[in-house]
């Protein structure tokens, strides 16, 4: 049972980055201002890894 609950605990970088963009889109809804139009997670890091290099 501790290794079901333990699971939904797990929170990964895409899920982070994901709620980071709705989070940004929620905060300019009902308002003329436009949300910065963040990339999707895959596109996002592999611009990351690509600064990396």
């Amino acid at each position: 049972m501790l290794v079901l609950i333990g699971g939904c605990a797990y929170v990964s970088p895409e899920s982070v980055y994901e709620g980071v963009r709705g989070h940004d889109r929620a905060k300019t809804t009902g308002t003329s201002q436009k949300p910065a139009d963040l990339p999707n997670y895959d596109k996002y890091e592999k611009e990351r890894e690509a600064l990396k290099k």
